[in-house]
């Protein structure tokens, strides 16, 4: 693993990890993967995702797991600005063929990623593709019994008055909820929930490259709705919907969630035959 930097300001640097193919013969490499990962866009880092299921992905592309700028210290415009100094870094790279995948709002950010770029897959792992689900304005009902600890305070004392690309789960998701809860989460991120510019349109969908698309059936926290749809509505599609109430079920590897990664392998493969 070599760890590169993709954009560097004076004020934040986006870094990513590059994990070179495994693969017995160059030919065999499909491109390359850029892993983005999950935290409702507040939380999150780029080396969240298990050495397992890395292992799997490098048999056939090299893996670029990537910081993206956080809310509310930054806007999804901020973010989106992102997206488009990684595709030019990783289009860069030797490999011509990109491919996206995202947990969570990672599989958000994978999506509009190939709306507006030339993806050639994605891998989406319990996404999303717009902000105005009612489920939006709520806490997730698993997480109903964290209310009392949402406090502005909390919320004030985890806010960084800089820029910030890493941030753990302990205590930033609290955060996330506190936004949940009182019902402003997409407000936090700067987005207008009306505008086609940060969600996916059936017109979108229906122009998406291949779509590997896992969720879980019971999903708390994200609704299993969004990928529902882009089962139905996407031109290449396969769906594996997990018969479990947890979100971010593949945290715990296991050799059931290993298998999905190899399938999700499997089927970009099948794509380029």
């Amino acid at each position: 693993m070599n760890t590169v930097t993709i954009k560097e300001t004076d004020t934040y640097t986006l870094n990513g990890d590059l994990y070179e193919s495994t693969a017995d013969n160059e030919s065999d490499v499909l491109g390359t993967l850029i892993y983005l990962h999950g935290g409702g866009l507040v939380f999150g880092e780029r080396t969240d995702l298990p050495s397992e299921y890395i292992e799997v992905l490098r048999r056939k592309f090299n893996v670029l797991t990537v910081d993206y700028r956080l809310a509310p210290e930054a806007n999804i415009d901020d973010i989106f600005t992102d997206l488009h100094h990684i595709y030019h870094f990783a289009a860069s790279m030797k490999h011509d063929d990109i491919y996206i995948m995202g947990r969570s709002a990672g599989g958000y950010l994978s999506l509009i990623t190939a709306r507006d770029y030339d993806i050639a897959g994605v891998i989406d792992f319990y996404g999303y593709f717009n902000f105005t689900h009612s489920d939006f304005n709520y806490l997730p009902h698993d997480q109903k019994h964290l209310s009392n600890m949402l406090t502005e305070e909390l919320a004030s004392n985890n806010v960084r008055d800089y820029a910030t690309v890493s941030e753990s789960p302990d205590p930033r998701y609290l955060l996330y909820l506190y936004y949940r809860h009182a019902g402003n989460w997409h407000e936090q991120l700067g987005i207008d929930i009306e505008s086609d510019k940060y969600r996916l349109t059936n017109e979108d969908i229906a122009a998406l490259p291949p779509v590997f698309v896992v969720h879980a059936k019971g999903d708390p926290d994200v609704p299993v709705f969004f990928s529902r749809k882009l089962k139905k509505t996407a031109p290449v599609t396969e769906f594996i919907e997990v018969d479990t109430v947890i979100h971010n079920f593949d945290q715990e590897v296991s050799s059931e969630n290993i298998a999905i990664y190899e399938r999700a392998v499997e089927f970009m493969v099948e794509q380029t035959k």
